[in-house]
């Protein structure tokens, strides 16, 4: 979770942010304020201030700053008497930059709304206004006007619907005094329920987030506590799925009738069937040799593929691990994962929930993060603070049996060659962003085996030495200058060279770069435009907004640049520079689309297919265990409706997803979480 987009639960505010949503509650006698803070990682990073004035207006100011990125939100709001929203203005800019501009307005009975994103009009009363920016008071607004409805729901303009209910109260002590909170767990407004914590007068006390999250003034030392009561509710929540969505397979069985693709070869084998025990394959063969059960074989389930192609699980290399991406991954036909930073503890606890079944989600590798302590530090747990810090990091992710160490944009050039020698003496591998003030050329030369994210190996030629890529002008400079880059001049070639000749993997994650450089609000997300369709109501919405600040005098240029970034991962490929396939973003679906862009990057689908499966496992050093649909390996792997070797979006149609001892239906799983499914 300390990445570019930080586009899962903690960190992705493009996305989580609209879900904020407006309602406003009670008329105060006189004017009150409310000061909170906004945590990363126990240190405050921003501020949340309410003003409630006297005629019921509700004004806030909300913003924060990670790594020089944040929103800047101003608003006012009002609602009558039931708490329906009936006024709102809203400015500033969003976490990425793209600016935030939206009113909403009831009169003459009509509700009217107008942002970056869109218009439109209805009737009053017909529900309850979501916005596009805002700031946490929204979530807490929307809370009193489902806890004042009749049924405890509202529908939501545009379009939606959303639902409350309680989960627990919990009685805190601060100062000697105690205080009773309530966390109520709101539906509608994303896959799975948004949480939050209100006080006894359903005013907003806390938002827990992880590494981060908003408190009081003063009262920093309860959010820990909230966070642990929260964690189980949301763990309850993904059992219960996993209890109705799991199907159990028995020790033998055998999925007969299938088109196996060897992606090590790159071709399709029709009429086969794959024998299974105990999780492993153990034959794989002609489907016409396959004898009837006897009588007395009651063990061995038989299980007609139809004729459907059969591929072994994909990979998602950049990860950061929670228990909502889990079913998005297995829905999706990812298999396994590879986490690039999260807090240890809560990742073990995750790892632990999807290994036993218990939680619905994918195998899983692991990196140990560091990052020195600056203005612009990964908001993680905890930060190296000298390079003494740092080498006793790697020792400790070594002694937990971490495989892999990734290291941040924070840390200092010449720590790096020290901590590669030190992780490469503990078997393991390293990884990361370029640090600032350093060339991808120097990070390879002083020991990285792999570089995460293509704009890193742009950043080698764009960013002078008085660059600051810790900043987000690692995002804007690759933006802007791409474009003119020569990526047949003899310093690329060059480059690419030495990363051929160093064995140095690249994790692209290109979606990202090619959604932020292409994507202009009030349009629909290019990268998901495809399954916008599929999505709930707001989720949908909210893939209109965009990140970066894209106008008529940059529009065409950043979309030139991104055609660049694809260009070098072709170049790359026919090189033989080793590529994984990572997200960094919306688990499963950001998978898939990644994928095509290979392919329009000119890969072709059957190398696409072998750099997210076999290619990945053998990075991750479990070759000879997982990665192809091989007897004696594991009997992970994905029946889709067509086949990926003619049209690599085939992947996007899994019928059934394979994991071990356990089989899913894709469309069940998406159905639970609100979305329409790809397949029946």
């Amino acid at each position: 979770m300390n990445d570019p987009h930080l586009t899962q639960v903690f960190f992705r505010l493009a996305f989580l942010l609209p879900f904020l949503l407006l309602p406003a509650h009670a008329i105060a006698d006189k004017p009150t304020t409310r000061h909170y803070d906004w945590l990363t990682a126990d240190t405050v990073s921003g501020s949340h201030v309410l003003e409630i004035r006297a005629d019921g207006t509700r004004v806030a100011d909300f913003e924060f700053n990670d790594r020089g990125r944040g929103p800047k939100i101003h608003e006012e709001a009002k609602s009558d008497e039931t708490g329906m929203l009936t006024s709102l203005q809203v400015s500033g800019h969003s976490y990425m930059g793209a600016p935030a501009d939206e009113s909403f307005l009831v009169e003459n009975g009509k509700a009217r709304w107008k942002s970056t994103l869109e218009e439109g009009e209805a009737a009053a009363g017909q529900g309850y206004y979501s916005a596009n920016d805002g700031t946490p008071e929204q979530l807490a607004m929307l809370a009193r006007a489902l806890l004042a409805s009749t049924a405890g729901e509202l529908n939501l303009l545009p379009a939606g619907k959303a639902s409350i209910q309680k989960v627990t109260d919990k009685v805190i002590t601060h100062a000697e005094q105690e205080q009773r909170v309530s966390l109520y767990a709101i539906s509608g407004l994303s896959f799975t329920p948004q949480y939050l914590w209100l006080d006894a007068d359903n005013e907003l006390f806390t938002l827990a987030m992880g590494w981060m999250g908003l408190t009081p003034q003063g009262l920093h030392e309860v959010l820990p506590r909230l966070q642990e009561i929260q964690d189980r509710a949301e763990q309850d929540y993904h059992r219960q799925l996993a209890e109705k969505l799991t199907n159990k397979l028995p020790a033998n069985w055998i999925l007969r009738n299938v088109s196996i693709v060897n992606v090590e070869s790159g071709t399709l084998k029709t009429g086969q069937l794959v024998a299974v025990s105990n999780g492993k394959i153990v034959k794989i063969m002609d489907d016409a040799r396959l004898k009837p059960p006897t009588a007395d074989d009651t063990e061995t389930r038989i299980i007609d593929g139809q004729g459907l192609v059969l591929i072994p699980g994909l990979w998602d290399m950049h990860t950061h691990l929670s228990l909502e991406a889990g079913l998005m991954q297995i829905a999706a036909g990812v298999s396994t994962v590879r986490d690039l930073a999260n807090d240890p503890v809560r990742l073990k606890s995750i790892r632990q929930s999807f290994d036993s079944g218990e939680v619905i989600g994918p195998r899983s590798f692991t990196a140990g993060f560091i990052d020195k302590k600056s203005p612009y530090s990964a908001p993680t747990g905890r930060l190296a603070q000298s390079l003494d810090d740092a080498l006793v990091m790697v020792r400790e992710y070594a002694e937990m049996g971490y495989p892999q160490i990734k290291i941040y944009s924070s840390i200092e050039p010449e720590w790096v060659k020290p901590i590669a020698e030190e992780t490469h003496r503990h078997g393991m591998r390293l990884s990361g962003h370029i640090p600032s003030y350093m060339t991808a050329s120097q990070a390879v030369n002083d020991g990285f085996d792999e570089i995460q994210h293509i704009n890193m190996l742009f950043l080698n030629f764009l960013a002078g030495p008085e660059d600051d890529t810790r900043t987000p002008l690692r995002f804007s400079l690759v933006a802007e200058k791409a474009v003119d880059m020569d990526l047949d001049s003899p310093s690329v070639n060059a480059f690419i060279e030495l990363l051929r000749e160093k064995g140095i993997v690249v994790d692209p994650t290109v979606t990202i770069f090619d959604g932020m450089f292409r994507h202009r609000s009030g349009e629909l997300n290019p990268e998901y435009a495809m399954i916008a369709d599929h999505m709930p109501p707001s989720v949908r919405r909210s893939m209109l907004g965009g990140e970066m600040d894209i106008n008529d005098s940059n529009a065409a240029r950043y979309a030139r640049s991104a055609d660049a970034l694809l260009e070098m991962i072709g170049k790359l490929h026919k090189a033989g520079v080793p590529l994984v396939a990572g997200t960094d973003a919306m688990a499963g679906f950001t998978l898939h689309r990644e994928l095509e862009l290979y392919h329009r990057a000119g890969i072709s689908n059957a190398d696409v297919l072998r750099i997210a499966t076999i290619g990945s496992a053998k990075v991750a050093g479990v070759a000879d265990q997982t990665g192809s649909i091989s007897e004696g390996k594991q009997a992970d792997f994905v029946l889709l409706e067509g086949n990926p070797l003619e049209n690599i979006s085939a992947v996007r149609k899994p019928v059934a997803v394979f994991k071990g001892d356990r089989w899913f239906d894709p469309a069940q799983l998406y159905e639970a979480i609100g979305i329409k499914p790809f397949t029946r």
